[in-house]
């Protein structure tokens, strides 16, 4: 078997689709319905993300009218505030990271800040959230991580250190000479040191799954920025009949 850096556990699509259509009339958002959740484009003014990207969008309260905003864009981190009265939405000045992506992708970031400032709408049907400027044609279809990945993460030495940070991710792995794809991800702040394993509970959006792709769980584990754990090897498993084990095993030093 063909062992992949930082990747283990395949997860199988059979078991991961989830149906995403909606029978619910669109209600007008209010801050306190935006709690907890964290929100994955499906369109952008009727286009799908360049490259099957992951956009994210999560909105905070802060007040009962105001909040925050932060996200991944389709390059760049970006972050900013918000305002919710009268069932109108408007975003703040947006900040962002200054990561230079590919052209296609560049200028879907650039439409993606443009149409999230005109944005004076701001929509809810079950578990989609609509964006978009009254009477224009512009708008930001994001959806809801309804989907979760649960298992259990063990170190190969038995233990994690204390004050570290576990990543684990949901990667698309079916074309592995290219950018591997992250559909999902969860960090884990490790506070003392845990003896035995850590177990994990990973949302996803199910409209980021695709039929006949192949789907695995990555784990790193940084303590003060530094790698010290990886999972290194991906394996099938069936999700219906057995728990997620994913293996960590620690970095060795040169």
């Amino acid at each position: 078997m063909r062992t992949i850096g930082r990747f283990a556990t395949v997860l199988t699509v059979s078991s991961m689709l989830a149906a995403c259509s909606s029978t619910h009339k669109p209600v007008v958002v209010t801050p306190d319905m935006l709690q907890g959740q964290i929100w994955v484009m499906s369109s952008l003014n009727g286009e799908a993300p360049v490259g099957g990207k992951r956009i994210t969008m999560e909105l905070t309260q802060g007040s009962a009218s105001q909040g925050k905003v932060n996200g991944r864009g389709p390059c760049n981190s970006y972050f900013g505030g918000y305002q919710i009265e009268q069932g109108q939405v408007s975003f703040g000045r947006i900040g962002s990271s200054m990561m230079a992506c590919r052209e296609p992708v560049m200028q879907q970031e650039m439409a993606f800040h443009t149409t999230l400032q005109k944005t004076n709408q701001m929509l809810m049907d079950d578990r989609m959230l609509i964006l978009k400027e009254a009477g224009g044609q512009d708008s930001i279809v994001f959806m809801a991580e309804t989907g979760r990945v649960r298992g259990e993460v063990h170190s190969s030495t038995g233990s994690f250190p204390r004050n570290s940070q576990m990543m684990v991710r949901l990667i698309d792995v079916s074309k592995q000479d290219t950018h591997l794809q992250t559909i999902g991800e969860q960090k884990i702040k490790i506070k003392g040191e845990v003896l035995g394993p850590v177990a994990f509970d990973l949302p996803y959006a199910p409209h980021l799954i695709k039929a006949g792709h192949t789907y695995a769980i990555s784990v790193e584990v940084r303590q003060h920025g530094k790698l010290l754990y990886t999972s290194r090897s991906h394996y099938p498993l069936n999700l219906d009949k057995a728990a997620l084990e994913v293996k960590a095993e620690p970095i060795k030093s040169m």
